[in-house]
């Protein structure tokens, strides 16, 4: 672990791929960040409302049917959370959906490796 400013910051991941949560949170982990995983807008509920510290939400934008997209996800934990930085991760990416709901989304394309994750991650956290 690095003695960088990531070692401070905590970053919510949604995902509902176990597999790729567990890869995304290997790749967070050995950046220095500390990363709480949830499956779906249900179990990202309670720790977007809780009082716990979030820095940073990465969320996949394709979530299971019948459950809230990655855009809600999102757009519901900005609304609670005025300084919370957003990203979401898609494979399948449509981005003139994504621009009609978070204009100034930032959408980071599966699959990535783990520099451009850290990459995508640090700027958005340095970004005001």
């Amino acid at each position: 672990m690095s003695d960088s400013p990531a070692t401070l910051k905590h970053i919510l991941v949604v995902e509902d791929d176990d597999a790729y949560a567990r890869l995304v949170r290997r790749m967070l982990e050995a950046e220095g960040f500390r990363v709480t995983t949830a499956k779906d807008f249900v179990s990202a509920l309670p720790i977007i409302e809780g009082s716990d510290e979030v820095d940073l939400l990465l969320a996949d934008v394709n979530l299971p049917p019948g459950t809230p997209h990655g855009l809600s996800v999102g757009l519901m934990a900005e609304g609670r959370r005025s300084d919370l930085k957003t990203i979401y991760m898609s494979g399948s990416i449509d981005m003139e959906a994504i621009a009609r709901f978070a204009p100034n989304a930032k959408v980071l394309r599966k699959p990535f490796t783990a520099a451009e994750l850290a990459a995508v991650i640090k700027t958005a956290l340095e970004a005001k």
